[in-house]
């Protein structure tokens, strides 16, 4: 047992440990292969980080880019469904699908789903005015990754080409406009509107609002309770409210709650009713929201910190 534990001992000795294990990395080539690893990690680790600086240089740049290319592309797929590559098999299976679609229903309009893709205000009332006037929606998921060699985006264009044919250039507007004229007429009944579609100029914002409020400046609520707060990241809790169309605010509750640590999770109920409180006091009248000119019941979010 003497022998087995001065074994042991050497071992553990950090300089006898070493020989061993570089003996071992080099041998086995272990060491090589991780430099491989390490040296491809760095470099996908700098893309991103190329990716990300010059992305935010560049966003408003993009962003105003968006409306020059869109048409370009529009351009392009619309020629390109024609007669696309042999070898592009993504686009020639989507308008095959686009093709079985057309002699199974008369009407359609396709949606398109992606990352980063916008949704309209009238996405619900869109389904809605589409079953009255018997036109089918389909949605179209268009994946972030791009295959070499492979189009996306030929169902839409085929669809659409061939809408345009049968009913006029004017047929995906004449929907969208008929889901848009639905939606005023159920704001007008008292449909709520989330604060995330409507512009800025049209969103509910505070008679007196301050600069900093309206760039996100988050009120702190001295609460009183024994909170754990650990540098700096203090506890805080979304409100949100419908902002009526006489500027009060009603159906106030909580809609996300970030304790920041466990200890502080007993106090969420708590937290909420004195964030409600605060709000009611300090925050209840404001401008009402609007869209296309008509005032509109808008839910609106509120974050409150807590000390």
């Amino acid at each position: 047992m003497k022998q087995i534990l001065r074994n042991i001992l050497r071992y553990i000795n950090l300089g006898y440990l070493d020989i061993y294990l570089n003996r071992f990395l080099l041998e086995s080539g272990f060491l090589l292969y991780l430099i491989k690893i390490l040296k491809m990690m760095y470099r996908v680790f700098y893309i991103v980080i190329l990716i990300v600086v010059v992305g935010c240089k560049k966003e408003r740049m993009v962003e105003d880019s968006k409306k020059e290319l869109l048409p370009k592309y529009k351009d392009f797929i619309n020629n390109y469904v024609k007669s696309p590559n042999k070898n592009d098999v993504m686009c020639r299976n989507d308008i095959e699908k686009a093709k079985n679609d057309l002699i199974k229903y008369k009407k359609i309009y396709v949606t398109t789903s992606c990352f980063g893709c916008d949704f309209p205000i009238y996405s619900e009332e869109l389904s809605e005015f589409s079953i009255q006037n018997n036109v089918k929606v389909v949605n179209n998921d268009l994946s972030c990754i791009v295959i070499d060699g492979q189009t996306a985006g030929c169902y839409t264009a085929y669809i659409d080409g061939e809408m345009f044919k049968k009913f006029g250039e004017n047929f995906r507007k004449e929907i969208e406009n008929g889901a848009d004229k639905l939606l005023v007429e159920k704001i007008k009944r008292g449909k709520v509107v989330s604060v995330y579609d409507l512009n800025d100029s049209d969103k509910p914002h505070l008679p007196n609002e301050t600069n900093e409020l309206k760039e996100g400046y988050t009120p702190f609520l001295i609460s009183g309770l024994p909170l754990k707060i650990s540098h700096n990241n203090y506890p805080f809790m979304d409100i949100s409210f419908v902002v009526e169309k006489d500027g009060s605010i009603s159906n106030l509750r909580k809609n996300n709650w970030v304790s920041n640590g466990d200890e502080n999770e007993k106090f969420s109920n708590e937290l909420e009713n004195k964030a409600i409180k605060m709000i009611m006091k300090n925050y209840s009248k404001w401008t009402p929201g609007k869209y296309k000119n008509n005032v509109a019941r808008v839910e609106n979010n509120f974050r409150v910190k807590f000390r």
